[in-house]
């Protein structure tokens, strides 16, 4: 017995749905790190290269 095959419509659909939580998942976890860098201290962002100021935009650069 084989597997039913799906219409286009259908993996178009779950395309979408996959592409859509992968993304949804990006943000989060983009926004959990912003969170954490906002509760770090200055001399700790320093350590890491970046000013406060500088911290939402760290993120910004690779979501494209």
């Amino acid at each position: 017995m084989t597997a039913p095959t799906h219409s286009p419509f259908h993996q178009r659909l779950m395309h979408a749905l996959r592409s859509w939580r992968r993304r949804a998942a990006e943000r989060r976890r983009s926004r959990d790190d912003l969170r954490h860098l906002a509760g770090m201290s200055d001399h700790e962002l320093r350590d890491l290269g970046i000013g406060r100021s500088e911290a939402a935009g760290v993120f910004d650069r690779h979501r494209y």
